[in-house]
């Protein structure tokens, strides 16, 4: 009886006991979580081993983990889409299945994974010497992310902040720069991929954990919202009504939470700043068999964008997964790996959000029809690899014409428009005006000079590689095109009026990251080849080569989170705890009835945080929601234009209530001369640690006060 067989009767039974556990409902305590674990980390065993057949069983059961996860996020969504509620038995029923997908997978291909091609290369012995380097590097890079860490910890804080970089010692960001040095002398000097592979998390770790350990109410804005349906989805099971795209997260949170019992807001504020941390580099590891100057490349990850991974989003989490899916793919056409591994974490990039899954799961098609074919079956590849960015637009035209609530306007004469397209084009170059002052230039010339830096790579390791391998760089960069082209026609021909009018290019832009992001993928063969030529490069060319590598690291982490400075002023407000003791005192003061607010985000964040979904009149919540809305746009109003009592009849009859309130924080524009015009015509005010915000109340069931008029 061969270890497969074994494998799969203990397969049977760990299904067999799960599944009668739960439907027999018995109750054996503090043994179920230990016997989950048990049963999860065995058939994660199983799924690594059939995917990653050549490599040790610890690092293929870590990658089995994952594989398992994601099977089990795509059962769960399409659970939850066929309305089944997300408990028990839905856990019991997804893990049986996955586990009965991880002894399927790798079925009829452990020879053609054997036999599979070698890269071009040697494999260095490990001799004392470099024992003792990667050892010395290993400790340098682990006390240097302490340091980062303990900084970060340092600076965590309660306040309404714009940047976090002034809480931070001066020293941060020249420790996450030491990182990345670490990281290229382990590709340079060592030559290992699995340390160089090690040092890039470590980077990674040190630029996406500064946000959730700061932000201590929470980063941004988007999470609030998201971490709320996800305690809807945990405490019914379900969503009403069921949304076309997050589930993917939502499912996996929520089951994670469950297994756990960790809590939820924790889950959700680490999951994309460490899976980014830890799959980023370790697909890039993965995908290549040797230790040469193909497979250092996990060093090139500090040329990578990370604002996206800061905090957890599921347009970030699709991404990472996403973008994993399509650096697997290329080790599975060079048959490295199982090609079932790349496809199930592009459909759970797909359940998570499309606007991600989508393009980068058709790309992973076409470089799996690419494969390692010489016959003209391979061309088709290109033909996917065009509709991959496209295929977003096309999705949102057809939507638009048949649901109503995906309120877009087409002009599609614009794409004739070729000054547009001229627009589009120069975000190639990377030009920056004069700015006397250094570092705040410096990053910012390097985030804009990312596409071009892809570019120059991608078409770079088109040059250097042969055969098909060459074929699977030029499937990169189409896609990238097509992408590009998605972004343009998004930006020109489309009005997603819907939203307000700071966000409606927000769709183009984020298939613009995801193509500059496809580039640099293409571009890893090219910085793998650039790191053996910097070793035997004279001394000073490569010392400069190392700084500047460094020097790109630390400004791509520094543009990764808000900034406020002379070149990039922010205009944003972090969530602070007096936003969160201003929604308390309101909902206090109401005593039961029912009420509207009018205020920033930052204290709907808190609202949302403190009270979740609590009242929607129709589809308006009862705080301003800022991605669109009549009450947003009449928050505005009471700002910018009118603070009157008509703008708050107005708020009153969006939110069906008598009762209004309006909140000024003080950092709002014109903050003291709208705080005194509020004042004049409220019923009653209050204020929140010596007027870091203010609180008007107006009850439309009492008389208004009257306001006498002066003459100057």
């Amino acid at each position: 009886m061969n270890e497969r067989t074994l494998d799969a009767l203990a397969g049977i039974v760990f299904v067999i006991i799960i599944l009668g556990l739960q439907y027999l409902k018995l109750d054996i305590g503090y043994a179920k979580p230990f016997f989950w674990t048990f049963a999860i980390l065995f058939h994660a065993y199983v799924f690594g081993k059939n995917v990653l057949p050549e490599r040790h069983w610890a690092t293929s059961s870590a990658f089995g983990l994952l594989m398992l996860v994601a099977t089990q996020s795509v059962i769960q969504t399409v659970w939850f889409y066929a309305d089944g509620p997300l408990s028990g038995l839905s856990d019991a029923w997804s893990l049986a299945i996955t586990m009965t997908i991880s002894h399927l997978v790798g079925l009829g291909y452990e020879r053609q994974l054997t036999d599979g091609p070698i890269q071009d290369g040697e494999i260095l012995k490990w001799t004392r010497k470099r024992e003792l380097m990667a050892m010395a590097m290993l400790c340098a890079g682990i006390l240097t992310l302490a340091f980062v860490l303990q900084s970060a910890w340092s600076a965590q804080t309660l306040l309404s902040i714009r940047t976090p970089w002034p809480l931070l010692p001066s020293g941060t960001l020249a420790a996450i720069g030491l990182l990345w040095a670490l990281a290229i002398f382990a590709a340079i000097f060592i030559q290992s991929s699995g340390l160089t592979a090690f040092q890039s998390g470590l980077a990674l770790v040190g630029t996406l954990s500064l946000a959730p350990i700061i932000y201590r109410l929470g980063y941004g804005f988007d999470g609030f919202l998201h971490l709320a349906g996800e305690q809807v989805m945990l405490k019914t099971g379900t969503l009403n009504p069921k949304p076309f795209y997050y589930i993917g997260q939502y499912v996996f949170t929520t089951w994670l939470a469950r297994m756990t019992e960790l809590p939820l807001a924790d889950i959700d504020r680490w999951l994309v700043p460490i899976l980014a941390s830890i799959i980023l580099p370790a697909c890039v590891f993965l995908a290549f068999r040797r230790e040469n100057w193909f497979g250092t490349a996990a060093a090139a990850l500090a040329l990578f964008p990370l604002g996206m991974f800061v905090a957890t989003t599921p347009q970030g989490l699709a991404t990472v997964i996403g973008i994993s899916a399509v650096v697997l793919a290329l080790g599975a056409r060079q048959k490295t790996l199982q090609f079932s591994a790349p496809l199930w974490l592009a459909a759970w990039s797909v359940a998570i959000h499309p606007l991600a899954g989508v393009p980068l799961s058709i790309l992973v098609l076409a470089l799996l029809i690419l494969g390692d074919r010489k016959r003209w079956i391979k061309h088709a590849s290109w033909v996917v690899a065009i509709f991959s960015g496209l295929a977003i637009p096309i999705i949102f035209y057809v939507a638009s014409q048949y649901h109503s609530s995906l309120a877009i306007d087409w002009n599609l004469a614009n794409v004739t428009q070729f000054s547009a397209w001229i627009d589009n084009l120069a975000k190639l170059v990377p030009w920056l005006g004069n700015k006397y002052v250094l570092w705040p230039a410096w990053s910012s010339l390097i985030g804009i000079a990312l596409p071009a830096l892809g570019l120059l790579t991608c078409v770079t390791s088109i040059v250097i590689l042969k055969d098909n391998d060459r074929l699977a760089i030029i499937i990169l960069l189409i896609g990238a095109v097509s992408l590009w082209l998605a972004s343009g026609l998004l930006e020109n021909a489309s009005d997603f009026t819907m939203l307000i009018q700071y966000e409606k290019g927000d769709y183009a832009q984020r298939l613009w990251q995801i193509a500059v992001l496809v580039l640099l993928v293409g571009g890893l063969p090219a910085m793998g080849w650039l790191f053996k030529k910097i070793k035997t490069a004279m001394p000073l060319a490569s010392a400069v080569a190392i700084i500047l590598f460094c020097s790109i690291g630390a400004a791509n982490a520094y543009n990764a989170l808000p900034r406020h400075d002379a070149v990039q002023p922010s205009r944003g407000w972090s969530t602070s705890g007096d936003d969160v003791a201003a929604v308390r005192w309101i909902d206090r003061y109401a005593k039961g009835k029912v009420y509207t607010v009018l205020a920033d985000q930052s204290v709907s964040a808190a609202a949302v945080k403190e009270f979740g979904f609590k009242r929607y009149a129709g589809d308006v919540f009862f705080y301003p929601i800022p991605t669109g809305g009549p009450l947003y746009t009449t928050y505005l109003k009471m700002t910018y234009e009118d603070p009157s009592w008509d703008t708050v009849r107005d708020a009153a009859k969006l939110g069906k209530s008598d009762l209004v309130f309006v909140v000024i924080n003080d950092y709002w524009w014109k903050a003291t001369e709208l705080n005194q015009r509020i004042t004049d015509i409220a019923q009653a005010s209050w204020s929140i640690d010596n007027g870091k915000v203010n609180i008007y109340v107006f009850d439309l069931t009492k008389p208004e006060p009257k306001v006498v008029e002066t003459t100057p």
